[in-house]
């Protein structure tokens, strides 16, 4: 059962994990070509998992536990030094071999060792290998005759490394043991084998070289004897202590003996009569029962090729019935029964197995009852108990997720987090919405999007400062943004704090608090770029005079344009400056059938579903972005630009450069409102040499300039009312003549 690609240490079966591995790398190029024949987005990310999009499913749903987690620990950790070494998928056995070979070797001894790899026979090698350290020209002579599968000479010469003294054999004696081992198990002596597989482990646990985990390896060859010769249930000991040691090989083993057990009637038997037996079916029900549908289908036939079916309930009932047959005493960890038979639909078994089961499963199996029975406060009661009782650094990993008849790795498992986030789920439904987000940003390294939301939308300005201040208040140095766009954010608890300080930073300036959000800047660069388009506000609302105002609003235009992503942005809807802006969860387009685009109105986030409340509609309502626009700070920086526009003479350069500006940044992505500053352009504004480029080629205004137009056309105008008051000044003088000569005396 062991799956090996050591060319002589194990048996080579990775036949059908390279089937799987090209079916999945078929069905990966496929669904790229067909996404991206379509009129979308060509294959982006996988996006982190979010709660809050499906709320009925968060609460009610129990996720699948981790397989290789649960096999880990079948068995308490191992106190012997030995360390797995696993091939992957990339590297081949012979590829580890030679590369272990010349370990602690000198250039010289490795070529030997390389032409004596590539003789016929084991005489040759050994002509080859005049001159190594016995062990090396021994063992190596050996592992060639067991290539050309002479198995009685092999065996000899590894023997013969065997009866080196002991400091003579430190780099082949541990290798030499475990082929001995090997070559017993060929010759039926699995005591024996038994011995020379302990003796490896001993002597790799004492400091012997073993750069090929053939220490930890030893056990899997133990447990493929004795699962070959009708034995199971010691099989299963020896592949437990394998995966104690985190060996990826002993966990499959683990997989592959559970689910013959489940198709095979006699092996279950003999496996729910050991208490490790019935350990290892109840791990593969909690973490695996998506699976046995699929065992059902004849044994030739590749699972991976199989179209997705919905987990068989009937086999996990049959196990839960055959189960409830043993004493309390002898049941496995009762609170992963409690976990299966509510996934099972058995709610009254899972409340009794629930019940018994004083741990943070039981009590997470305990809340998605309560939620069941409508019992709200209970639910969040047993939540918080579970959050308190997982341990904070308990990751059970990747949970697999069946799409489209493949097995991928979905969500990263890692517990506490995850009660804690459904606890903010149920906070956010009751109503609590500091409380939500207290409870989903504690599971912001997995949950980020969910937390963004609620501190983004739902809580108020100043709720988010002061929940900043009190669990963020420290600046941090927050990691740099990927250059690569595919390249999705992770998070741990210093870069959710940068995230949720840099996200309320944002918030503050779309609220008009410029002052107030400068500190949550945490790069300079940031902070630099909100300081200077801080100050450019200041100056519009404060200067005396038109044109100072006009310059700063359009000074303030432009940095919100070059910098409105960074200072301005929603972290989600509607600028996703999560995901860098390049993805649109929210896209309102749609196709006809001829695949043209449609553009529909953008309408805002709208969650549904029985645990949404008014309060929360009212609160997106009144923190939705204005305007509500993709990219919402380009019509800001558009309108900034008229605001200037409103203070300049209309027939100056600079009324038709900053209207060309704020048009260049709407013409491609919002012709409407890029259309209707072009008008007004052609309305009130003055005949340019580059009018027939508008909006695509724009000069920087000139307000130097518009400064001397005015005062240029006063200059005109006080001249033009001059000569037409002269008459009438003349006149009034005639007047006062001739008022002052009716008085003189005679």
């Amino acid at each position: 059962m062991t799956r090996n690609t050591r060319v002589e240490h194990r048996w080579f079966r990775g036949h059908a994990g390279s089937q799987k591995l090209g079916s999945i790398r078929r069905a990966l190029v496929v669904a790229c070509a067909l996404f991206t024949a379509l009129p979308a987005p060509a294959c982006g990310p996988d996006f982190p998992v979010t709660l809050l999009d499906s709320r009925k499913q968060t609460l009610l749903d129990l996720s699948e536990g981790v397989f290789d987690f649960e096999v880990s620990r079948l068995l308490p950790l191992p106190t012997a030094g030995l360390t797995p070494v696993d091939s992957d998928t990339w590297t081949s056995g012979e590829e580890l071999r030679t590369t272990a070979e010349a370990l602690g070797l000198d250039s010289a001894s490795a070529t030997k060792i390389a032409a004596m790899r590539g003789s016929d026979n084991a005489l040759a090698a050994e002509g080859l290998g005049q001159g190594l350290a016995p062990e090396l020209l021994l063992y190596t002579a050996g592992a060639v005759a067991w290539q050309q599968r002479a198995l009685d000479p092999a065996h000899a010469y590894f023997r013969a490394v065997l009866d080196l003294p002991p400091a003579e054999r430190p780099l082949r004696g541990v290798w030499a043991s475990y082929m001995d081992g090997r070559m017993l198990l060929l010759n039926g002596a699995i005591k024996a084998a038994d011995a020379a597989f302990a003796r490896t482990r001993e002597w790799a646990a004492a400091g012997a070289a073993d750069p090929l985990g053939l220490g930890v390896a030893s056990f899997g060859e133990q447990a493929r004897a004795y699962l070959n010769t009708g034995d199971p249930v010691s099989a299963v000991r020896l592949y437990a202590q394998q995966a104690a040691y985190a060996s990826r090989s002993g966990r499959n083993s683990l997989l592959f003996v559970a689910r013959k057990a489940f198709v095979d009637a006699q092996l279950r038997e003999t496996l729910l009569g050991d208490a490790l037996g019935r350990q290892l079916l109840v791990a593969y029900l909690f973490a695996r029962s998506h699976e046995l549908e699929r065992l059902k289908s004849p044994p030739d036939t590749d699972p991976y090729e199989l179209p997705l079916a919905p987990p068989d309930h009937a086999a996990v009932l049959t196990l839960l019935d055959r189960l409830s047959t043993l004493a309390p005493a002898t049941l496995p960890e009762v609170d992963r029964l409690a976990a299966v038979a509510y996934r099972a639909g058995r709610y009254e078994q899972a409340e009794r197995f629930a019940l018994a089961a004083d741990t943070p499963l039981g009590a997470w199996v305990r809340a998605k009852l309560a939620l069941r029975q409508g019992d709200q406060a209970s639910a969040a009661n047993a939540y918080a108990q579970a959050a308190r009782a997982f341990p904070a650094d308990e990751i059970w990993g990747p949970v697999p997720v069946l799409s489209d008849g493949y097995l991928t790795a979905g969500e990263m498992l890692k517990p506490a987090c995850r009660v804690q986030a459904e606890a903010g789920t149920l906070a956010l439904a009751r109503g609590d919405y500091v409380q939500a987000l207290e409870l989903l940003y504690a599971g912001a390294e997995i949950y980020w999007t969910d937390a963004a939301y609620i501190a983004e939308r739902v809580v108020t300005v100043d709720e988010l400062k002061s929940f900043v201040d009190r669990v963020a208040a420290v600046p941090v140095d927050p990691p740099r943004p990927s250059a690569n766009p595919d390249e999705m954010p992770t998070f741990g608890k210093q870069q959710a704090s940068a995230a949720l300080r840099w996200l309320l930073a944002r918030r503050l300036m779309r609220e008009g608090r410029l002052e107030a959000a400068l500190p949550y800047f945490d790069l300079p660069e940031r902070r630099t770029s909100a300081g200077a388009y801080a100050f450019a506000r200041r100056q519009a609302d404060k200067s005396f005079f038109k044109l100072d105002q006009a310059r700063a609003w359009f000074d303030a235009a432009r940095l919100a344009r070059i910098h409105g992503m960074e200072i301005l942005g929603y972290e989600g809807d509607p600028d996703y400056l999560i995901w860098g802006g390049d993805f649109d969860l929210n896209d309102p387009t749609t196709y006809d059938a001829d695949y043209n685009a449609i553009t529909n109105p953008r309408s805002d986030l709208n969650p549904q579903g029985e645990f949404v409340n008014d309060g929360e509609r009212k609160r997106l309502a009144q923190s939705r972005a204005r305007p509500l626009e993709r990219f919402h700070y380009r019509r800001v920086a558009a309108e900034h630009a008229s605001r200037a526009a409103d203070l300049l003479p209309p027939r100056s350069q600079a009324f038709a450069a900053v209207l060309c500006s704020a048009t260049h940044w709407l013409i491609d992505r919002q012709p409407d409102p890029a259309s209707a500053l072009y008008q007004r352009y052609l309305r009130d504004g003055a005949l340019v040499q580059w009018g027939a480029r508008f909006g695509r080629e724009c000069p920087q205004p000139n307000f130097d300039k518009a400064v001397k137009e005015r005062n240029a056309a006063l200059l005109k105008r006080g001249a033009k009312v001059g000569l037409w008051m002269l008459p009438v000044l003349l006149a009034f003088l005639l007047l006062i003549m001739i008022r002052r000569r009716r008085h003189l005396p005679a």
